[in-house]
Parts: structure tokens; sequence; C-alpha cells
């Protein structure tokens, strides 16, 4: 019984000194470090936005410059794909009224096509310096 009354006394010894230590003021008065400003994720400004619409590409060719973008927007009754010809970028399956950005890092011409709907290629995007 003895030990049981020292193991609970100890017991709370050690929670009274833990409460005064977390209770203790700092001195200084120094209001805790604000964690940094972290800016939101955006998405990149498109330099040319294409419809997909009535089983098409809304237009055949754009031209953008190095570094920029182009916005697919799928508007139509089935979902598709912006697929590059030589592997350079695939969007995967463009739901119903769904975007898919690509940047273009790299200039040259690159032509694409829908993989559901064969019809649907031959559409380019011309990057220049």
């Amino acid at each position: 019984m003895k030990k049981y009354i020292l193991g609970i006394s100890l017991m709370i010894a050690v929670i009274i000194i833990a409460v005064a230590a977390c209770s203790k003021s700092d001195s200084n008065n120094t209001p805790p470090e604000t964690p940094p400003t972290i800016p939101p994720v955006t998405n990149p400004t498109s330099a040319a936005n294409v419809s997909i619409k009535d089983f098409a590409f809304g237009s055949a060719s754009v031209t953008i410059k190095k570094g920029q973008a182009v916005t697919w927007t799928n508007q139509d009754s089935a979902p598709h794909t912006v697929t590059d010809n030589n592997g350079a970028f695939d969007s995967g399956t463009i739901a119903v009224n769904a975007k898919y950005t690509h940047t273009f890092p790299a200039t040259g011409t690159f032509t694409y096509h829908c993989t559901f709907h064969s019809m649907m290629a031959n559409a380019t995007v011309i990057v220049t310096d």
C-alpha cells in the first residue's frame, strides 16, 4: 500500500511540475513567431484558348510564344483528349465542361489529336521565340 501511495504522490508531483513549467510566462513578452505566408498556386495564364465542340477543335492552329500556355475547354457532349502526336503532352480524358492547360517550354510545331475520335486530328500549336 505504501508503494502505491508513493507512486501516486510521485505522479502528482510530476504533473504539478509539468503544469508549472508550461504556464510559466515569457519574461520578454515576445509574441509567437508567425509562420511564413505561402502564395497560392495559380494556373498559368493562357496565351490561347481552344474550345472543343461538335467533335472538333475550335482552332485548327494557334500560335504562342515559348513559355506560354494553351487551355482547351471541352464544351462538347462527350469526353475528349488533347494528345501530341510525338508524345510531348497528353491531357488524359477531359470530361465534359472540364479544361486542360499545357505550358510549352520549347519552340516548335506540335500536332495533336483526340485519341477517342479519329476525325479530330492534325490540329497544331506553333510555339515561337
